[in-house]
């Protein structure tokens, strides 16, 4: 019988590893919430699957086979930490671990070449090392074979061979939110309900969010004693196919300048104007001709995330983030200079939904 051994990377206190413990793998990444156990199993199954050496002629195709499989925790609640996309923390990392033995069942046509396939599968699966270790496997070790047996038909020999294993696999999780926090509406009767003395107030972080309900602009100054540099803007949106929205405006005003703010053709002539060392322009805009228009100033900023059912399609939606880089910063000097992004109507006419908010903001 071939000698079996582990599939194993050494390490200073333990028996071998794949690679040393303290050391996350890649893993596998499965976007949309939780997946299956079947699903995590068929990919671990598969990923196996790819790295058995592939032999000709007539004999039965060699495979894999889970023979027991355990479900393992990742940390507290299998959560990983959480992760922010286009400066908004809204994913929840999360993952799991199957534990169990994988059976691989390899043919030849004679009990000699069925051995010389058992020994390359382990000389592949031992030179795959660090592939499968970024693939999420954490533990891959040779745990027993069968002899070789003859079967008729195929007319051929054919031996099995265990492997138990330890597989991490990581997804993504919105945690059940339908939205993100961007405005709170306060208010305070103090003395009688409805009145018409009654306190009320909303509370933006300088962050918006446009809708088919309401698009409110993004406007706020600095103040009499310190003033403010703007470094970008971050983005998460989810917009209908085909959908592009109406005009978007991003401008850099002066409250007491007597006329209209001066139209800039594209995104960097604004900068420039506003930022020149010379001359600034205190009183400038650049406007965008639609809302998809304006998002692809923006650079993407990582993986899409799902998050709430906004257009009631039954699905979740799909919200891409991205970031746009001030360059150079947009500066507000005094109390008397406005930063204000704006849409060109009360609210979308479709059912999109637009974050934005600053990124870089500095006194």
């Amino acid at each position: 019988m071939t000698p079996l051994f582990p599939f194993r990377r050494s390490t200073p206190d333990a028996a071998p590893a794949i690679a040393p413990m303290a050391v996350t793998p890649m893993a596998m990444t499965f976007i949309g919430g939780a997946p299956s156990l079947a699903v995590v199993l068929n990919t671990l199954l598969a990923v196996l699957q790819g790295h058995i050496p592939s032999v000709g002629g007539s004999l039965p195709p060699a495979g894999v086979s889970a023979v027991s499989v355990q479900e393992r925790t990742l940390g507290l609640g299998n959560q990983r930490g959480s992760e922010r996309r286009g400066n908004f923390a809204a994913v929840v990392l999360k993952g799991g671990r199957l534990q169990g033995t994988a059976r691989f069942e390899l043919w030849g046509s004679t009990p000699t070449e069925v051995d010389n396939r058992v020994n390359l599968l382990q000389g592949v699966l031992l030179a795959a090392r660090d592939t499968l270790w970024s693939a999420g496997f954490l533990k891959l070790a040779a745990a027993g074979a069968s002899s070789a047996e003859h079967l008729q038909p195929p007319n051929a020999w054919r031996r099995s061979v265990d492997y138990t294993f330890l597989y991490e696999y990581h997804y993504q999780d919105s945690d059940g939110a339908e939205s993100l926090l961007a405005r709170i509406p306060i208010h305070s009767d103090l003395e009688e309900r409805n009145s018409p003395v009654r306190e009320t107030g909303v509370v933006t972080d300088r962050m918006i969010r446009w809708d088919d309900l309401t698009a409110p602009a993004l406007e706020f100054a600095a103040s009499a004693t310190a003033s403010l540099r703007v470094s970008g803007l971050a983005s998460l949106a989810t917009l209908p196919l085909g959908w592009s929205g109406q005009a978007v405006t991003l401008a850099r005003l002066r409250r007491s300048a007597p006329g209209a703010p001066t139209v800039y053709p594209d995104l960097p002539t604004f900068l420039a104007a506003v930022s020149h060392p010379a001359a600034p322009d205190h009183h400038a805009q650049v406007v965008f001709p639609t809302v998809a228009a304006f998002l692809s100033a923006f650079s993407n900023a990582g993986a899409s995330l799902e998050l709430g059912d906004w257009d009631e399609d039954g699905t979740l939606d799909l919200y891409e983030p991205k970031t746009l880089v001030f360059t150079p910063p947009l500066q507000l000097a005094s109390a008397d200079d406005l930063f204000r992004l704006s849409y060109q109507a009360a609210a979308f006419d479709a059912k999109a939904v637009v974050y934005l908010r600053t990124s870089g903001f500095r006194f």
